[in-house]
């Protein structure tokens, strides 16, 4: 295994743990028809070093996996706890302490709908929170893909299919030869749609503004978290509507959100500076409090983490 990727000796597949080399599926398995779930699993108290370990939202995430096997027409044939049984065995053969990235894989065999390979890899991440770590002030360029997100009538973005991160792929390329970092969307009415992985928020007069569900987005577990907390833990005022893309350039502050960025702040777009500080008060104050929940230190928010 490439040692850039970092996975781990062990995944969990069609019901058991194997070597994650020994994971093979003949070269005709019909993958790009399947589905996946980002979950991420954070060690308790500080998330940035090692100890007991809880997977952050695993029933959203579970959630969602269902909803996406539903819209892609798959037939789940597991439960979710026993999922979950698949992980914790997953994450002691490993011998894990530290932070884990997670992503269930599920497609179907030889085309048939009804009958689907289910595998769970793992591996680790260093996490870019809370603000004070480096990697989380580091300079991020992003332009406005002149590729259009996917619209609900062509591919629905309400799934996390693999189809539809070619739509993303296309993005980031064009982003790369252009010289960003990274692109944006824009829906198929014009509007501002999301990242290539992750959900957009803007920062404006004090309050957070950011795409609506129907806006081509993919319903983000970690997007519905701060419309629940940003608003009445935070107290800032936060809004889900329409964005223009002047709008965007005009923001105080911007940032992407979802469970693979964190939160991930936004230097500039199309080369307009975003607001004068970065990053911004508002963007570093979330980050903050999201690392806490993370970490298990929000009472509130207990319920959401899942020992493994």
């Amino acid at each position: 295994m490439s040692a850039a990727f970092n996975g781990a000796k062990y995944c969990w597949m069609d019901g058991g743990v194997v070597e994650t080399e020994r994971a093979l599926v003949s070269a005709m398995e019909p993958i790009y028809l399947g589905i996946f779930e980002g979950i991420k699993a954070y060690t308790q108290g500080n998330i940035g070093g090692k100890g007991r370990l809880s997977v952050f939202s695993w029933d959203q995430h579970m959630d969602r996996l269902w909803r996406s096997a539903a819209i892609d027409g798959l037939k789940m044939p597991y439960r979710r706890d026993e999922l979950l049984e698949g992980l914790k065995a997953v994450v002691k053969a490993n011998d894990y302490n530290s932070n884990i990235y997670i992503q269930p894989r599920i497609w179907p065999k030889a085309g048939d709908l009804d009958e689907v390979h289910v595998v769970i890899p793992v591996w680790r991440f260093n996490t870019i929170l809370p603000s004070s770590n480096s990697e989380f002030s580091k300079e991020r360029r992003f332009m406005v893909s002149s590729w259009r997100r996917i619209s609900s009538d062509a591919l629905p973005p309400q799934a996390k299919s693999w189809a539809n991160y070619a739509n993303s792929n296309l993005a980031v390329r064009e982003a790369k030869r252009c010289g960003y970092d990274s692109a944006l969307f824009l829906d198929n009415r014009g509007f501002v749609s999301e990242g290539t992985g992750a959900c957009v928020m803007s920062v404006r007069d004090g309050k957070l503004i950011t795409p609506p569900v129907t806006a081509s987005i993919l319903e983000s577990v970690t997007r519905n978290l701060f419309l629940e907390f940003v608003p009445i833990d935070l107290r800032i005022p936060t809004e889900a509507r329409d964005l223009t893309r002047a709008e965007l350039y005009a923001s105080d502050e911007a940032f992407l959100c979802g469970t693979g960025g964190e939160v991930t702040p936004i230097t500039s777009i199309d080369d307009i500076k975003v607001g004068r500080d970065y990053p911004g008060p508002i963007t570093k104050r979330i980050a903050d409090y999201y690392s806490q929940i993370l970490a298990g230190n929000v009472d509130k928010y207990s319920r959401r983490l899942t020992s493994i």
